[in-house]
């Protein structure tokens, strides 16, 4: 499997922005339309887009659909999808749209049985669920609430129900340009032994190397967000790395 650069296209109110630590109250207008946003992504060479209705995931309704089927008419992009999906029925009305895997949350955590019954009815490489990490902890509800709970302890708990890929993501970190936490990164793949994506902080090129080298632990992607959209990395360039042998 090659390592999968995701760039992150986050709407909030129908924009892409960014937020700082998943701070609602901390966040950054990049693009009004995120149809253009996609195209430009697709244009660099994107293959995967990694999209968060951030309304979604703080009221626990999808609230971006519009906007979500409008990238999907307009790219040949895959879609990841993740913020307020918490049922089977919208689950099914994304794929029906035509949204390659969703990343769940909230739903999956408080609710292992769901995710059981989304691997069972879709299928294990078309749903992930999000490990949103803040302290040390499982964060939930558009990371506003911490479930009190060990991304290790949930992993392996999701694991059990058969979940296969997962998004971690260490809250202090996203949104900050500073870098991910690859300790932590590294020691959720070892010991839940699933495929995941890393997310949260990337920056650099040499940090897309440094995520990629972690591909033999089961970390066969990352998100980047914040980075692409200030200049700090160029979208080509991280494509270039993550294809590149180690």
């Amino acid at each position: 499997m090659a390592f999968i650069v995701f760039p992150a296209i986050d709407l909030l109110n129908g924009k892409v922005v960014r937020l700082q630590q998943g701070r609602y109250d901390a966040a950054t207008v990049y693009d009004d339309d995120p149809t253009e946003v996609a195209k430009r992504f697709e244009a660099d060479g994107a293959v995967w887009l990694h999209i968060v209705d951030l309304d979604g995931a703080r009221t626990g309704e999808l609230r971006n659909l519009d906007k979500i089927a409008a990238i999907r008419q307009s790219v040949r992009c895959h879609l990841q999808v993740g913020g307020g999906i918490r049922s089977l029925p919208v689950m099914e009305q994304l794929f029906h749209l035509g949204v390659q895997r969703l990343v769940l949350g909230t739903a999956a955590i408080r609710q292992p049985l769901l995710a059981y019954e989304a691997v069972k009815h879709f299928g294990a490489d078309r749903i992930a669920v999000a490990i949103d990490v803040r302290e040390g902890k499982v964060a939930v509800e558009g990371w506003t609430t911490t479930a009190g709970l060990s991304p290790l302890e949930v992993g392996k708990r999701l694991r059990e129900c058969g979940v296969g890929w997962f998004v971690y993501t260490d809250i202090a970190r996203d949104g900050m340009l500073t870098a991910p936490n690859f300790d932590a990164i590294a020691k959720f793949a070892e010991t839940v032994q699933a495929f995941v994506i890393a997310s949260g902080g990337v920056t650099t090129i040499d940090q897309v190397r440094q995520l990629k080298a972690l591909e033999p632990l089961g970390v066969v992607g990352c998100v980047i967000g914040r980075a692409l959209y200030e200049g700090t990395l160029r979208l080509s360039e991280a494509l270039v790395a993550a294809a590149a042998s180690l």
